[in-house]
């Protein structure tokens, strides 16, 4: 047996472990079509993945919050993760339709003839959406990439240069590779409609190496696209501690590669191990969903820090401030020192606020690595006084405080002294004025104030 000969045997034997095509053997293997009570998948996928659109959702909009009305730098970046937002959105719909309603929650064996159609239509629409949603968000990514490092390294920005291109090409490409997987186009979800078959010429190519391709360079981009920003936040002067917080805010992405790997997985499963293929494609379509959805959270995640900063701290620190003002103080005296304080800590922080402008960065929340932001805060703390401060309190009280209103003052030769001791210190010119010297004459013989 030659090399080709044997090639070929082994194609063979993939072929006919699964895929769309299952041999009669199998056919006759399969159980009876209940189409009355079919076993099929509950809700709860579909709740998940609604779930995590929520919070893909909020995500986001904290994301152009920051940039928009806090940190006042919007770029290309956020152009592109909000153009990716309308085909992620279209994702999860049809992902929710297709293993919920259009035939993915049954098994081959019960897939009725209006299944077998709708089944097809919502997997070409889902690997459409994909593509374009998660090309956008690649490259959104990379822009972000290139925005931070500015001027800091032309060989980062030549590997930022080449992934946006890799990322373009493969979307471009698969994007109509997938769309004409068959000719016409209506014959992809038309495969299984044996009526229109016999009326219509169908050309389809290998529908599986195209999936499993597109799904394994995507997880190939992921990887590219996480370990870039390593390389270069190793190279900055920072500690090591302040490198790893940047490296695990870059890691995130290690989830989305993840998910990759697991749809590249259920991809290969799908049409080389099993015919089941509806039932396996469920898990396929889920992945591929969280992979989408967490790309996007992964791509908003250093922008979260300025909407954090400005909210969550701010309030964090004014309860806290208020906490402190009330320990040891009777509740109305320490609502009018918080009240007089927050006023004060207000006036103070707007008169120090400061900043430092680099490059092109113009924002006083948001200054990229060729910035520097410098920010001044106030911690302010009352304390009870001990008992020897109290008591030098007293003294000092004793020193200036005026007499009971229904005592004379002329019998009250020991506070004449400790006024004049007081006037004396605060006006240290008066010993050498013969004017003044008269005044604390009357105040020491208790004449006047």
């Amino acid at each position: 047996m030659d090399v080709y000969s044997q090639s070929s045997h082994a194609g063979g034997l993939v072929a006919r472990g699964g895929g769309l095509h299952p041999p009669p053997e199998v056919l006759l293997n399969w159980p009876k079509p209940n189409y009355v009570d079919p076993e099929e998948r509950g809700w709860a996928a579909p709740i998940v993945l609604l779930m995590f659109l929520g919070v893909t959702f909020l995500v986001y909009v904290a994301r152009m919050w920051a940039r928009i009305a806090i940190s006042k730098n919007t770029g290309l970046d956020d152009i592109l993760i909000s153009l990716s937002m309308i085909p992620l959105f279209g994702l999860t719909i049809a992902t929710v339709l297709g293993i919920r309603i259009y035939g993915y929650q049954w098994h081959s064996w019960d897939q009725t003839t209006e299944t077998l159609v709708t089944s097809r239509e919502i997997a070409l629409a889902i690997e459409l959406l994909y593509m374009i949603s998660t090309s956008l968000i690649k490259v959104s990514i990379l822009c972000f990439y290139r925005r931070i490092t500015g001027r800091l390294t032309h060989q980062f920005v030549y590997w930022v240069y080449a992934t946006i291109a890799f990322c373009v090409i493969y979307g471009v490409v698969f994007t109509f590779v997938i769309l004409f997987t068959c000719t016409p186009i209506e014959g992809f979800w038309r495969y299984f409609d044996i009526a229109w078959r016999i009326q219509n010429k169908l050309v389809c190519r290998d529908e599986g190496a195209i999936i499993v391709a597109c799904a394994a360079i995507s997880s190939v981009q992921d990887f590219i696209i996480c370990l870039l920003p390593v390389l270069l936040i190793w190279n900055l002067q920072i500690s090591k501690r302040q490198k790893l917080a940047l490296c695990g805010i870059f890691g995130m992405g290690l989830i989305t590669c993840f998910c990759g790997l697991m749809r590249t997985y259920y991809a290969t499963k799908l049409y080389y191990f099993t015919y089941d293929i509806t039932w396996i494609a469920y898990y396929g379509w889920i992945w591929t969903n969280l992979e989408a959805q967490l790309a996007v959270i992964c791509a908003s995640a250093p922008s979260l820090k300025v909407f954090f900063n400005r909210y969550l701290t701010q309030y964090t620190s004014r309860d806290g401030y208020t906490g402190n003002l009330s320990r040891g103080n009777p509740p109305e005296v320490a609502s009018k020192l918080a009240s007089n304080a927050f006023v004060s800590k207000q006036s103070q922080f707007s008169s120090h606020k400061s900043q430092i402008r680099g490059g092109d960065a113009t924002s006083s929340e948001e200054i990229p690595l060729d910035g520097i932001h410098v920010n001044h805060k106030l911690q302010i703390s009352i304390e009870e006084r001990d008992d020897s401060s109290y008591k030098s309190f007293e003294s000092t009280k004793a020193l200036t405080e005026l007499p009971p209103s229904h005592q004379v003052w002329r019998d009250r030769i020991e506070w004449a002294e400790s006024c004049r001791n007081v006037c004396a210190a605060f006006r240290p010119g008066s010993m050498g004025n013969p004017g003044i010297r008269s005044r604390e004459g009357d105040i020491e013989a208790g004449r006047a104030i």
